[in-house]
């Protein structure tokens, strides 16, 4: 998958609201939340709770439920995200106070799957995790079963890119795969 980056703990990463609904949808947003730290931007908390849980949206119940409200970060501002933004025209509130966020505490990554917040974070060169390179990480940190992994990626399967489904799920299945096994002298048969 592109943008596969490696990381070491403590790992922190900042949710945009395309992330935690795919994260949710998956089934796995509690795992995340156990596993990392994450950070959510104000104006994601707003738009993917406050107001979907008065529209009844099953979704925003399970992130109310999931996310501490001690994750949520007020409106702050980083003179880098200024500079990115200043001629990016299209991004909602939302991916802009991830990107002023993930500069300001200093994050690992930024959880997203939308494609033109992806295009400006990629171009300059901000790390990045789509929800189903997520799914990948905590299998590999083994926070996750890649068996689980593949049930969450297929729960998401609709909501993403083809080409981005199957990558996923070539990395699980490959961590999925029994290794081979060592020989009493440590050589592989």
């Amino acid at each position: 998958m592109s943008n596969n980056v490696e990381f070491l703990m403590p790992f922190r990463v900042v949710l945009d609201s395309d992330g935690l609904i795919k994260l949710t949808k998956a089934g796995i947003l509690e795992v995340v939340v156990r596993a990392w730290t994450c950070l959510i931007p104000q104006a994601v908390w707003a738009e993917t709770v406050e107001r979907e849980i008065k529209a009844a949206y099953s979704d925003a119940l399970a992130i109310h439920e999931a996310i501490h409200r001690s994750m949520v970060q007020p409106r702050i501002r980083h003179p880098r995200a200024t500079a990115l933004l200043a001629q990016k025209h299209g991004l909602g509130q939302g991916e802009q106070e991830a990107l002023h966020l993930f500069f300001r505490a200093r994050a690992d990554a930024i959880v997203s799957d939308d494609v033109a917040f992806l295009t400006v974070l990629s171009r300059a060169g901000v790390r990045y995790m789509p929800p189903p390179l997520v799914l990948v990480q905590l299998a590999r940190e083994r926070h996750l079963e890649p068996q689980a992994a593949l049930e969450g990626l297929e729960r998401m399967r609709r909501f993403i890119r083809p080409e981005v489904y199957r990558a996923a799920r070539s990395d699980l299945e490959g961590l999925r795969a029994p290794r081979p096994s060592r020989t009493p002298g440590g050589e592989s048969p």
